[in-house]
């Protein structure tokens, strides 16, 4: 018996995935229920179940390309795209007004994900930094952070629809999620360099988004015995250590 764990909407879509990247038989398939999907304000704060499938593959077939997560955020970013094209203001808004659109977006988000959270927001250096705490706010953070950079990513559409021609940029973070990941993410990357550097074999890190992406090649820019390139298409593009010859 084969088995993977895989991320989806449900039971039924689990197996669709299965079936669509392995020589499954679909008879042989058993489901074990991980971890329940939960639904959130239009995706907002949802989380795709963890299923574990066993099954037996078919004889003399070959196996599909494993598969990735089913990603619900980027249907929401591409339907708030579509929006944001119909949206057009020439009107320009100043910072002060920029950041009370990012927190008022913010906080419709948090009440009608029914979250109970504390949000703070701040300019600094053409930055607009959004800060959410509280014992429930962790919920919105997701898997690996996806739901956070999502969070992230819709509130700068928002801030967009109200003024087109903004180079504002916006920071987002949960219970300072995004500096306990730059730690955890150095001390991943300094190890893996350690061993690269021992073994002098390439290695291949888990696919990272390109905020965390920099965070290793930063790390490791001046390491006297390894390189660090990103290989792969978003978001299925992650860091390279390879030995410095």
């Amino acid at each position: 018996m084969e088995s993977k764990v895989l991320y989806a909407k449900s039971s039924d879509e689990a197996v669709q995935q299965l079936l669509k990247t392995t020589n499954a038989d679909k008879d042989s398939i058993k489901i074990t229920v991980k971890e329940k999907p939960s639904k959130g304000f239009l995706g907002i704060g949802s989380k795709s179940g963890v299923y574990e499938l066993e099954y037996t593959l078919l004889e003399n077939t070959s196996s599909k390309e494993d598969i990735r997560e089913d990603n619900a955020v980027e249907e929401i970013k591409e339907t708030l795209l579509e929006e944001n094209k119909e949206v057009e203001n020439d009107v320009a808004i100043n910072d002060e007004e920029e950041v009370r659109i990012a927190k008022e977006f913010v906080i419709e988000i948090l009440k009608n994900s029914d979250v109970d959270a504390q949000v703070d927001a701040f300019i600094e250096d053409k930055l607009i930094k959004v800060k959410i705490s509280g014992d429930e706010a962790s919920c919105l953070i997701g898997r690996r952070g996806e739901t956070l950079d999502a969070i992230q990513f819709l509130t700068g559409l928002a801030l967009n629809k109200h003024n087109k021609d903004s180079h504002t940029r916006i920071f987002i973070d949960i219970e300072n999620y995004r500096s306990k990941r730059e730690e955890s993410l150095k001390r991943y990357c300094y190890k893996a360099a350690r061993e690269v550097a021992k073994t002098k074999r390439t290695k291949k890190l888990d696919y990272m988004n390109p905020y965390e992406r920099r965070i290793i090649h930063s790390a490791l820019q001046n390491d006297r015995y390894v390189i660090t390139y990103s290989e792969g298409t978003d978001p299925y593009r992650r860091v390279v250590i390879e030995y410095k010859r």
